[in-house]
């Protein structure tokens, strides 16, 4: 073990105790699956991705399904984990399989008082819309016969302020430009992709049952999206998506940590598996280790890779454990979820290269950074490994995530036919999506990537009334009491109105020593801003 983990872990760091009991939130968390392309895609409400929750046996909790492959499925469950260091404390939420217990639960973060059945209830579900039904929306909703989908006129997105919800959650296109989200007057939902799955859920509702540690209070806003190409491998293979990250804790952090879990599971011998990176292509992968005769096929395909790409930023490190409870493991105790997000085993000693990562000499970020098909470099199969259940971690960071940040990450999840192919669509997806092209090209402002005018900015605000007669009110957060300057435009950028050295956590503006239009009202602290439009009646 290094002097240094050593010394962080014993000067004073505290991890929140082991629990089970206590679990609260719903039991049943209700999905929906995205199957636009040849992937069919559980995505739960709860934010863990591509595998039932529910109490069912074990071949039919698997969600990841290549369709043309006679029902076989490459992941058994994915989602994301992070955590961050407050004072001598390390608060992390690591949502696996919550076969123990949760650390993530549906619907933003609200006050406490409103943690209860009914609000459960309400955020329990996902989204479901497509590209084809949100133009049928925009051609025909001022008709009489048209009946509104229910997921555009339940579209979330505002929470309510008086529950502590954010009053900015899912995006949109304000179409009438009055800052409200109004689809009977034209307004409608910003999605990526033919087909998306929308998802909120945060770790502050309840006792992280699961890793047995403190809550970060996070908010997460999901998208899940794909394209139907049917005449295109790369995306009709592949799944995106969009993670926002919103830290609603009023809590800062520092040497926070990131982690991209996926259980690759490719085919139904899941004790057959070995994992790799990419690291140029910040791609990691698990393959089938057996490519001889005893191979699982999947359609044509008798050496398949599935891979976990992060799109908008490069993985820091990347690590494999194992479906045992050995030193190379699943985590079980708090400690355990620090240690896999910092790059050391269960033991405290870090990943060294060579062998199973255990018990060299050189440390190392990143595990099975070979080639395996050419033998290149450390990868399982030049080493001899025993193939096992695997369990893949990318991380990103450490970086601090102050109260009120937001981080963004987008992955892709693709199967390939072989390992030359995976690294071509990795290109592929990659360039297409750093470059707002193929796919990406933006066709109008519901499909861009940066779309919505609703979408999630660094402070959350609320303008109301929106259109205001002679007066208007902006509530937001301001948990340290600081100062803030309120600033109000006119379409053409000129500043008509200023007033700073305010302080509270709303402001009343009289907005009737304004003339009938359209005006842009700012609210300015000294390290954050937001803006909205605001109309005049």
């Amino acid at each position: 073990m290094s002097n240094s983990i050593l010394k962080f872990i014993f000067s004073g760091l505290t991890m929140a105790g082991l629990s089970i009991s206590g679990v609260h939130g719903q039991s049943t968390v209700n999905s929906d699956i995205l199957d636009a392309n040849n992937i069919k895609a559980v995505i739960n409400a709860n934010g863990h991705l591509f595998g039932s929750l529910q109490n069912i046996p074990e071949q039919e909790k698997r969600g990841f399904e290549i369709k043309n492959t006679d029902g076989k499925h490459a992941i058994r469950i994915a989602g994301i984990w992070m955590g961050g260091k407050e004072g001598n404390k390390y608060h992390i939420y690591a949502p696996t399989f919550g076969e123990w217990g949760r650390d993530v639960f549906p619907g933003p973060v609200m006050k406490e008082e409103f943690y209860n059945a009914a609000e459960d209830g309400r955020w329990n579900r996902v989204w479901k819309i497509s590209k084809e039904s949100i133009n049928n929306h925009i051609a025909n909703f001022a008709a009489k016969e048209y009946i509104m989908p229910e997921e555009i006129s339940n579209w979330p997105a505002s929470g309510n302020i008086e529950k502590g919800e954010s009053p900015n959650l899912a995006p949109f296109v304000d179409a009438n430009t009055n800052g409200i989200y109004d689809p009977q007057n034209g307004d409608y939902p910003s999605i990526k992709g033919d087909e998306a799955i929308l998802f909120i859920f945060n770790d502050q509702r309840g006792q992280h049952t699961e890793s047995g540690t403190y809550n970060m209070g996070v908010e997460v806003i999901g998208m899940a999206y794909a394209f139907s190409s049917p005449f295109n491998k790369t995306y009709d293979n592949t799944v995106f998506v969009d993670f926002t990250i919103i830290n609603r804790s009023g809590l800062d952090y520092t040497e926070t940590k990131l982690g991209v879990f996926t259980d690759i599971d490719l085919g139904i011998n899941v004790l057959d598996e070995f994992e790799g990176v990419d690291v140029k292509r910040n791609t990691y992968y698990g393959y089938n280790a057996d490519n001889g005769k005893n191979a699982e096929r999947f359609g044509k395909s008798q050496n398949p890779f599935m891979a976990v790409t992060l799109l908008n930023e490069p993985f820091t490190g990347y690590m494999t454990y194992n479906n045992d409870f050995n030193l190379t493991g699943n985590p079980i105790m708090p400690l355990d979820y620090y240690l896999y997000l910092n790059g050391y085993w269960k033991d405290g000693y870090t990943i060294t290269k060579g062998g199973i990562g255990k018990g060299g000499k050189e440390r190392c970020s990143f595990m099975y950074d070979g080639n395996p098909i050419k033998g290149n470099g450390w990868n399982e199969k030049s080493e001899g490994n025993t193939p096992g259940d695997r369990r893949g971690l990318g991380t990103i960071g450490p970086f601090d995530f102050k109260s009120g940040d937001i981080k963004k990450i987008s992955v892709a999840y693709n199967f390939s036919g072989d390992f030359n192919a995976m690294q071509k669509n990795a290109d592929r997806y990659t360039n297409d999506f750093i470059n707002n092209s193929g796919p990406f090209a933006p066709e109008s402002p519901a499909f861009s990537r940066n779309s919505g005018l609703n979408d999630i900015k660094p402070l959350d605000m609320l303008v109301y009334p929106n259109p205001a007669h002679t007066s208007t009110t902006l509530f937001f957060s301001n948990p340290d009491n600081e100062e803030f300057s309120i600033n109000i435009y006119d379409l053409t950028g000129r500043k008509i109105f200023t007033e700073s050295q305010l302080t509270g956590t709303q402001y009343l503006y009289n907005a009737s020593k304004l003339e009938k239009g359209l005006y842009v009202i700012e609210l300015a602290f000294k390290d954050r801003r937001n803006s909205s439009r605001l109309a005049v009646q």
